[in-house]
This record gives structure tokens, sequence and C-alpha cells, in this order.
């Protein structure tokens, strides 16, 4: 089971032409794009000390170099700066040698007679997987590499292609399956889209008893409901297209004849349960002694049903939360780096940020001063060691900026959460003063 992905590597290389009286400079500034993710995919523990390293139509070793001498030969220095694709396999399915075999075969069948690129095999997870970093400049004929639906067709299908002569699985496909990207999130345990509208539509078919019931609920939930077309449609509140219902599964169980047969059974059958559909794990910590943004995270997740307390059920989220699902991943590694690094507080991030931008700013300086001695230096081993030294820290500057993304994003996000939860305490005390009055008029 090879799992295929693509995506570019982007860059503003337009500010290096503010160094034009600095040729030298000028080139430094271009490859550090390229350098971070060259760096990232060919560290050394990831990769076996670098053992599982090919360079097709360009060395390794100087890759960088080569990759930007193709682009600045034919002036295609701006834009896009090379893809980034991954090939990932099923845990212990293969040894990192044929790993690796294959994907340098992967790689010369879809790029090898146009494009550079620098394969790695990656051993640090359960599972191993070559990562390809791709010029999107040919040295060929100067054209891009598109990266359009049909470029990653042909990346699966080869992929697939190489699997079956190595007699590994593959994901298989009929022709009407479902996507493969849901197909990936599903083997992950992960929700997407189809099956999140598929677990709200029935949610609200437990308890609607007509159609303009059912479409109530779903509106409520933040969908967009459009019934004046021959087929029900519905867009998720982070979709980007509608989608027809009786399309939620293939066996016609979401088209409007069996709807509206499940709408009139409520009227005379008992209400079923609906499974849950969301994935979660235990909470196994002591939350009363959570403060800060780790306190409001903590609530936020178990409010969303990402987690849960051993000695309570599982929680479906309320509408205004449901729609946050899609982001779960997101939301829990913004959870765990506010515990790592101990952040409880909006002052407390922002002076975190403050001191990983002096890091990074320091990084780059003693980078720069590499990059100095690298001109200058003779020996063969003291070269490499410079070499070493700079993919190191280029290494550090690109976990740095992540750390960077994941403050400005929980800075973001935080008065979000605050407003959400707020509504939601509303709608609560709303909903007790409801039951209050009810039960005071039973007792009158």
């Amino acid at each position: 089971m090879a799992i295929t992905k693509i995506w570019p590597v982007k860059d503003n290389l337009s500010r290096v032409y503010r160094y034009i009286s600095n040729e030298e400079k000028t080139t430094e500034e271009i490859s550090d794009g390229l350098n971070e993710v060259l760096t990232y995919t060919t560290q050394g523990y990831k990769t076996n000390e670098k053992e599982y390293i090919t360079g097709i139509n360009c060395s390794p070793a100087s890759a960088v170099k080569q990759m930007i001498h193709t682009k600045k030969s034919y002036g295609k220095d701006d834009g896009v700066l090379a893809f980034h694709a991954v090939q990932s396999f099923k845990p212990d399915e293969l040894t990192p040698e044929l790993c690796h075999e294959i994907g340098v075969k992967l790689a010369g069948l879809m790029w090898g007679d146009r494009f550079e690129v620098v394969v790695s095999t990656h051993l640090d997870k359960h599972h191993l997987h070559n990562h390809f970093v791709v010029n999107s400049v040919s040295f060929m004929d100067g054209k891009k590499f598109d990266n359009n639906r049909n470029d990653y067709i042909r990346f699966r299908n080869l992929s697939d292609d190489l699997c079956n002569g190595y007699n590994l699985s593959v994901v298989k496909s009929n022709g009407k399956g479902m996507h493969h990207s849901e197909w990936e999130a599903m083997q992950n345990g992960k929700p997407y889209f189809r099956e999140l509208i598929k677990h709200d539509v029935d949610v609200v078919l437990s308890y609607a008893r007509s159609m303009e019931q059912f479409v109530e609920g779903l509106v409520e939930m933040g969908y967009e409901v459009s019934t004046n077309r021959k087929y029900i449609a519905i867009k998720h509140p982070q979709g980007q297209r509608m989608r027809r219902l009786k399309s939620l599964l293939r066996d016609g169980r979401y088209d409007e004849e069996h709807i509206e047969e499940r709408l009139y059974n409520n009227l005379i059958l008992p209400m079923v349960k609906v499974q849950d559909a969301i994935p979660s794990h235990f909470y196994k910590g002591d939350s009363k002694k959570l403060k800060g943004f780790k306190a409001l995270y903590f609530k936020y997740m178990y409010m969303m049903g990402i987690i849960h307390a051993n000695d309570a059920p599982k929680r479906y989220p309320s509408a205004a939360l449901r729609r946050d699902l899609i982001y779960m991943d997101k939301i829990t590694e913004e959870n765990t780096f506010l515990g790592k690094n101990n952040l409880e507080t909006i002052e407390d991030v922002i002076a975190f940020k403050a001191k990983v931008n002096d890091e990074i700013h320091e990084l780059i300086n003693n980078r720069k001063k590499i990059y100095g001695k690298l001109k200058r230096v003779k020996n063969e081993e003291l070269k490499a060691q410079y070499e070493t030294d700079r993919d190191d820290i280029t290494s550090k500057i690109a976990h740095l900026k992540k750390q960077l993304r994941l403050c400005h994003d929980i800075e973001n996000r935080v008065p979000d959460i605050e407003e959400k939860l707020k509504q939601i305490n509303e709608l609560e005390e709303q909903k007790n003063e409801k039951q209050q009055e009810y039960e005071r008029s039973l007792n009158i």
C-alpha cells in the first residue's frame, strides 16, 4: 500500500534582485528555500546517515546549486521553487533497501527524462516512506512541471504499478470507489468531509419528522441546503462545493425516497442512536491542574469530542463547534505545542515568538558566516564539515519557523475559541432556564 502526495515549495524570489550588486550573495539567498526542503528530506537520522539518498540528473551534495543553475539559465528563478512529493508504505511491508529502490525507479519514470530530482528514504517513522524534491524547471527545455491533476494521477498510477510488480498492496479501485484522500483519511482514522456530512445527516434524521425539520436541522448545523433542484444538495460549512445527498453512499440510502421513509419511521418507531463517527482519545491527566490557554484548548477539544474523560461518555459537538472538526489535527497539534512549551497566556506566546525570532536571526547570521567560509575553503574535509553545519542550521531554522506558524495560528484561534465557548454557555443557560420554567409549570 503506497500513499502518494505532491505539493509545491514556494518562496517569493523577487527580493533577491535587491542584492544584484553582489552576485554571490544573490545565489545564496535564492538557495535558502531549496536548501530548507532538501535539508529536511535528507537529514541523517532519517535516512540512516544519508545511506538512502540518490540524485537523478544531479548530485545530492550539489543539488541546490545545480537546480539554481538550471533556473537561472532559463530565466525562471521565481515562482514555485520545486515540488515535494511523498510515497508512503504500509508498516513492515518492505525493507529500507527495497523502499529506496522503488522510490528511485518511481522518480526515474516520473521525472528522469527532464528534471533534477533528489530521492530520500526516511526510516524515522513506523512506516517507511520516500521523499522526492523535484526542480520545477526542466534542464532539457526550460519548461516547468505543472503538477496538474493528470500529473498526480500518473504519479499515483506509476507507484501502484511498481507496487504490483513487487507484490506489494495498492489502493484498489473499481472506478467507483472513494476519493484517494478519503481513503487515506479512513486508513489513518481521521474524519473527512463525506463522513462528517453523512454523520450530521444521520444525527438530524434521528429526530426530524418532516422534510422541513430535516432542512432546518442541517441549516442550524451551519450547512447550506438547496432543495430547488432535481436532487437535494448540501454544503458543509468548510466545504467548497455542494454535494448531492444521494451521492453520500452508492447504495441509495441517502436519496430523497429513503430520507422520506426514515422521516416517516420517526413518527411510528423509537429513535435510533447514531453511532459516533468522530475518532477521539481518552484524557488521562488532571484537567483541574490546567490553566490559561491549555485549559481553554482542553475544554474546546472536550466540547468537540476530540477527547473525553475515562468516566464520561463521548459527546458529539454542538452546532457551533461541529464545523471545526475538519481542523481537529491542527487543533490537537496546537494543544500539544502549548503543553510542551508551557504557554498559558497571550503574553507567554508573544514572549516565545520573540525568543524564536531572535534564535532564527542568530542562526541566519551564523549560516551566512558559513557561506563565507565555504567560498574560501580549499580543504575538502573541512568543506564537507561546513556543508554539514550549514544543513544543520537550515534544518533548525525550518523547525523554528514552524513554531512561529503555530504561535500565529494559536493567536488567531484563541479569540474564536473564546467566542464559540461563550455562545455555547449562553445556549446552555437558555436551555436550563427553559427546563426550569417547564418543571415549575408542572408543579403549579
